[in-house]
């Protein structure tokens, strides 16, 4: 390729003090939110969570690498680190892959938040089918986050939380790979290398590789892989050389469609490739080769496999996320995608899973006279616009904060972008490469402190109470989950108190069998027994025909009357507790716990009376 022209050049340079001055304004967020309660901006506010040393020392060096003087001291290390990725690709590979590897590995997710982890790794500890669980998953799913968790488990060599993170290391490895993959098919060299694979590989998505178990982390994967081999096409469509590319580019297809469904959104954008390509060399014959036929074949037959099964699956469970009943009653999708402070929070996804995105729109303005190689923005464009657009319209029911997992894949295909973008911008103008630095910090640093939060449990909790507890207010629905996370949580920790008081905030507006249930439970725990009993009788009022309501209004009632004093109030309790030992032998004749409570009662105070019966 040509040198680049002088007014490319300085083009460049502008495009790169935009990204200087986005990744400057970021920097600033995080240090003052570190001091602003509230949570409307709860992608930037980690550092108010984390432990001073994790939180100030990764921003400190964030923030140094935005000086100039300090930066360009530091750029030729970067420099030839950038080189060295791309000429020692199997010991630069191998390295690196280890090095995400560790990081992912030693920061594992103890929080156990974001989206179904919970439910998904009980399923693997309680040995539940997932047909029950999530009917929903393809076949690979199920393989990867039930099968393969689940032999390990059986073979002893983790449990089930330590095989999630066994497969998340090695995904964490192959994001690695394919970051630095992305950089050499894009030939960049130097600071341009280096920032391009920091930009795709430190994404707040890199929280999906420690210790969460869903088919969204290969899905990422695979978008990046489509993106890898996709590339290598446009870039290098000779015809000796396109199986390199269209080979892998069918099997990362043919892969997602027996993984998830919403790897479909994939499809236009190896559609383009496959029109580019044919366009070159439909006419010589060069389709015919094996490699090619199995590139064009491969996905083309598993998506007709598929298509049955991924229709049904779309009809049947994804109407919860596109037309839940908010939707419904508040206006239609796009008056609702807009509602209760949507548009900051898809805001806040953005910045948590590629914060640099902000600059994009600036910067591929300032390169878009770079005809050579607008082909391959047009291609990661239509690689993430699917999914971009689909964004606004997706409802999970946990909320944007919890289930920003199911965006994982979006902010990938974001990435990519933005990498290519801040590549060419330093490719362009090398006396910028200093301006590498900052871009590669900018991105680690926060990487880093977002898999250090989720390792830390306390403060990871503490976050979540926040964004509970202070403004904005949340959704009745997000409330309510959320809270029964927080008792869910703190009931595991054996935290009673905790537990109860979560608990009961979550029954404000989602009061269900098992909320009201564990809130009793939790709160007899703590000792509160005349608690514990008015939320038995709650809890009985909504749901009379619970076997669980009656026991423990019985035993609780039977405990409060040991330690009242002789009078109505003892009479008072040991005549609730026999009438719900009574109503659980309605529901369950013969039931061990109600005779022995009624047989205890009567030892204990005496035959009831003939009058009290009912």
């Amino acid at each position: 390729m040509s040198a680049p022209g002088e007014p490319a050049v300085r083009a460049a340079g502008r495009a790169a003090w935009v990204l200087w001055a986005a990744t400057c304004a970021l920097v600033v967020l995080r240090a003052v939110l570190a001091f602003v309660p509230g949570m409307h901006l709860w992608s930037l506010n980690q550092q108010r969570f984390l432990a001073p040393l994790a939180a100030w020392l990764p921003w400190g060096l964030a923030a140094a690498a935005l000086v100039p003087w300090l930066a360009k001291r530091v750029a030729p290390w970067l420099v030839r680190f950038g080189d060295w990725i791309s000429d020692a690709r199997v010991l630069a590979t191998l390295a690196c892959m280890a090095a995400g590897a560790a990081l992912a590995w030693c920061l594992p997710d103890r929080v156990h938040f974001v989206g179904d982890f919970l439910l998904r790794q009980g399923t693997v500890e309680e040995a539940e089918r997932p047909s029950v669980i999530f009917p929903q998953a393809l076949p690979l799913d199920v393989l990867l986050h039930y099968r393969l968790p689940l032999a390990i488990t059986g073979w002893g060599l983790a449990d089930a939380n330590g095989a999630a993170r066994l497969v998340g290391a090695l995904e964490a490895a192959l994001l690695a790979w394919l970051a630095l993959a992305c950089a050499r098919v894009l030939g960049r060299r130097g600071a341009s290398a280096a920032a391009t694979a920091a930009i795709v590989f430190f994404g707040g998505y890199l929280g999906m590789f420690t210790g969460y178990s869903k088919a969204f982390s290969e899905l990422m994967l695979l978008t990046a892989a489509i993106a890898v081999s996709g590339l290598a096409v446009l870039r290098d469509p000779a015809r000796a050389r396109a199986a390199r590319g269209l080979l892998p580019l069918g099997l990362a297809m043919a892969t997602g469609a027996v993984l998830h469904r919403s790897a479909l959104s994939l499809v236009p954008a190896m559609g383009l490739v496959w029109w580019r390509w044919l366009g070159a060399h439909a006419r010589d014959g060069a389709w015919k080769r094996p490699a090619v036929v199995a590139g064009f074949a491969l996905p083309l037959a598993t998506i007709a496999i598929m298509m049955p099964r991924i229709v049904a699956d779309v009809l049947r469970w994804d109407a919860v996320h596109f037309n839940p009943a908010d939707v419904q009653t508040g206006g239609g999708p796009l008056r609702a995608a807009l509602a209760n402070g949507r548009p900051l929070d898809l805001l806040n996804l953005l910045l948590l899973l590629s914060p640099l995105a902000i600059a994009a729109p600036a910067v591929a303005w300032l390169l878009g006279r770079d005809q050579a190689r607008r082909g391959e923005f047009l291609f990661l464009a239509v690689l993430a616009l699917p999914m971009v657009l689909g964004a606004p319209f997706i409802h999970p029911s946990q909320g944007l904060f919890r289930d920003w997992d199911d965006f994982a894949a979006t902010g990938v295909a974001i990435s990519l972008i933005v990498a290519w973008l801040a590549g060419e911008a330093l490719r362009l103008s090398p006396r910028h490469a200093w301006i590498g630095v900052v871009l590669a910090l900018g991105v680690a640093a926060p990487g880093a402190q977002w898999l250090a939060l989720q390792a830390d449990t306390d403060r990871g909790i503490a976050r979540v109470r926040a964004f509970m507890s202070e403004p904005p207010q949340r959704t009745p629905a997000e409330r309510a989950k959320t809270w029964d996370y927080v008792g869910i949580v703190e009931y595991r920790r054996q935290h009673w108190s905790d537990a109860s008081a979560a608990f009961a905030r979550a029954a404000e507006t989602g009061p269900s069998y098992r909320v009201m249930r564990e809130w009793a439970t939790a709160t007899t725990f703590d000792g509160d027994l005349r608690g514990a009993a008015d939320i038995y009788r709650r809890m009985l009022a909504r749901y009379p025909d619970a076997p669980i309501g009656w026991l423990g209004l019985g035993a609780v009632s039977s405990r409060l009357a040991g330690a009242a004093p002789p009078g109505e109030a003892r009479a008072a309790r040991v005549a609730e507790s026999r009438r719900a030992a009574r109503e659980l032998l309605k529901l369950q004749p013969g039931s061990n716990e109600a005779l022995a409570l009624l047989a205890y009662l009567e030892g204990k105070y005496g035959a009831e009376p003939d009058s009290t019966r009912r």
